[in-house]
């Protein structure tokens, strides 16, 4: 008996976990097509991630944000690389999302685009 239910509740995390790895990465909801001065790029580490489900809250929360195109959150490794549209956000707005949630979030890397 001990066995079946240590194998339904592996059997459930590998299920949610592989469910939040499988939608990470994902276009947004804004979908117009933007030139190279629209978007940029920000790498930011997460604390207090501790399992693939607040790797989906933190997700669920920057899909919700107006001018984020995309974002890839990483549980673990605990970082977030989300590209946006600057006109419409800020890194701090989507800090302030993300910190909405339970979580820390800071800028380890802003990536520059080349503008051309």
């Amino acid at each position: 008996m001990k066995k079946a239910v240590a194998l339904s509740i592996v059997a459930l995390t590998f299920a949610v976990t592989a469910q939040t790895f499988s939608s990470t990465l994902k276009p947004i909801k804004d979908k117009t097509v933007l030139s190279v001065n629209d978007e940029e790029t920000v790498v930011l580490k997460i604390t207090g991630m501790t399992c693939g489900g607040c790797a989906g809250h933190v997700s669920k929360a920057l899909t919700e944000l107006e001018g984020v195109l995309s974002e890839n959150v990483s549980y673990p490794g605990d970082r977030n690389t989300i590209t946006y549209n600057p006109k419409k956000t800020t890194v701090e707005k989507i800090i302030a999302a993300i910190e909405k949630t339970g979580y820390k979030a800071e800028v380890i890397k802003a990536v520059e685009t080349e503008k051309g």
